[in-house]
């Protein structure tokens, strides 16, 4: 099922409840099936600390920026004359798909999706609603952000010369939007993003120019004041987190995001309630509801793990949280909110293969660490990883700098690392000193110097026991195999 906003009209009840917006009343409709129901436009925004009563439901308090962004999102979406004036709809000026374009957009406008009306009061329907939240994102035929008055001029310069100063980026640094847990799920799920300011009804810019004007700023402004990657990473952490949204707006969709990827992403942004964390998540990775038994009942990340078993990717297992005391289940995270192991730090690869057995975890394309001293290769992607551009630097120093960065980028770690031929393992509690242990490192969730990895005991079996996780800096893997962990 899924709930629009739409306009009042003769075939709707005399007793309908309804709200009035931009002169016109609207009222909920429902749909049975997302296929029942016409092109929809979603909105965007970050709800603020202040509160109102929700005129379609009293007992479900919501945001007091919820009418001004659904009047500027009709404001700007049922407008021809600004799709015309700021949205290029095709890439050689082909007059007959700018028109389709614009009378897509337009027609999209009259149904809104927007959750503080949109979302069921009651479980178990509002429990189900926020796992379709991917579902209904990219089910939309558009998704319009609103954000606060202080993005004015951004959107504006965008839509006009598409160039943006510092101050630009302070402002947008301070929106709320940036650093919201839906929001991110919301924006990379979007088939078509666009981008407007609350109470100006004239000005929209595309998400893919406003994004990449952004990305133009941030480099520049990087350029300009000389700032390396660990100067970067830690006094902008805001525009850092922009910045990670907009990567993974520009580079992939829900079938190529890992989920240790959207862990990371999620890890420090912000939501209204503790279970939005995961439901956020869930809808970062999938963009239909999956069916587990008792869904209903699960805690939200016992349901993020079981969908990502479904899907067979297992990255979910990189994460600094407690472990399941079961044997054969003693590398699963258990439930409740489990960090990323570099919560700020862009990640690549799709999908940690596995399938899990009754009694063990088969992961695949892992790749065993060579105990030893580090070679020049292996000393070369870590300076590469703190920007050390000397030769001169001993590996211990090396290893200190790459501590400090993996500080700055969230990693809770004990500090202690472990040193390969190929680089330095980093685990989260402090190493087993025995002949037993050893490291795998993921050949498919990767960093550009290294990727998270696993500290495992050697048995009599061919079951290796799971010790701890990590986080490795070195040279990459070119290949891995098959391991089992219990």
């Amino acid at each position: 099922m899924i709930r629009l906003l739409e306009p009042v009209n003769l075939l709707s009840p005399p007793d309908v409840v309804h709200l009035e917006i931009s002169g016109q009343k609207w009222a909920i409709s429902e749909y049975s099936e997302l296929a029942d129901a016409p092109a929809y436009t979603c909105i965007s925004y970050a709800w603020g600390k202040e509160k109102i009563e929700n005129p379609l439901c009293v007992e479900q308090p919501m945001s007091a920026r919820v009418i001004r962004a659904i009047e500027t999102a009709i404001g700007v979406s049922q407008s021809q004359e600004d799709w015309v004036k700021s949205i290029r709809f095709s890439h050689n000026g082909d007059s007959l798909k700018e028109a389709a374009g614009q009378t897509a957009a337009v027609n999209a406008s009259p149904a809104f999706w927007v959750d503080a009306l949109c979302v069921p009061a009651e479980d178990p329907a509002r429990n189900v609603c926020l796992q379709s939240m991917g579902e209904i994102f990219s089910s939309a035929f558009q998704v319009l952000v609103v954000l606060g008055e202080q993005c004015s001029e951004a959107i504006r310069k965008t839509s006009q010369n598409g160039k943006l100063v510092s101050s630009d980026l302070s402002l947008l640094e301070k929106e709320d939007w940036v650093s919201r847990a839906w929001t991110y799920q919301e924006a990379v799920n979007s088939k078509r993003l666009y981008f407007a300011v609350e109470g100006d009804e004239d000005a929209i810019v595309s998400g893919h120019d406003f994004l990449n004007v952004i990305m133009a700023a941030i480099d520049a402004f990087k350029e300009a004041n000389n700032l390396g990657k660990l100067d970067w990473e830690k006094q902008r952490p805001k525009l850092r987190s922009l910045e990670r949204l907009l990567a993974d707006y520009l580079i992939s969709d829900f079938a190529t995001r890992s989920a240790y990827q959207v862990m990371s992403v999620m890890d420090q942004r912000i939501s209204e309630r503790a279970n939005d964390h995961f439901y956020a998540m869930i809808g970062s990775i999938t963009t239909k509801a999956e069916l587990v038994d008792g869904d209903e009942k699960l805690d939200p990340s016992e349901y993020f793990m079981r969908v990502c078993e479904r899907k067979g990717d297992f990255s979910f297992l990189y994460g600094a949280a407690p472990r399941d005391k079961t044997a054969g289940r003693r590398w699963r995270p258990r439930q409740g909110r489990f960090p990323a192991l570099l919560p700020d730090l862009i990640t690549l690869g799709s999908i940690e293969t596995g399938r899990k057995e009754l009694t063990h975890l088969q992961l695949d394309n892992m790749y065993r660490l060579v105990p030893g001293a580090i070679t020049s290769d292996g000393l070369k992607a870590a300076r590469w990883f703190v920007e050390d551009k000397s030769d001169t630097s001993s590996s211990e120093d090396v290893a200190t700098q790459v501590l400090k960065r993996l500080r700055i980028l969230g990693f809770s770690g004990c500090g202690n690392y472990l040193e390969f031929e190929a680089g330095f393992f980093f685990p989260q509690s402090e190493p087993l000193k025995s002949n037993d242990t050893f490291v795998v490192v993921s050949h498919d969730i990767h960093w550009v110097t290294g990727g998270p990895g696993l500290l495992l005991r050697a048995t009599n079996s061919n079951i290796n026991d799971f010790c701890d996780v990590g986080a490795f800096i070195g040279r990459r893997p070119k290949s891995g195999d098959g391991i089992k962990l219990g």
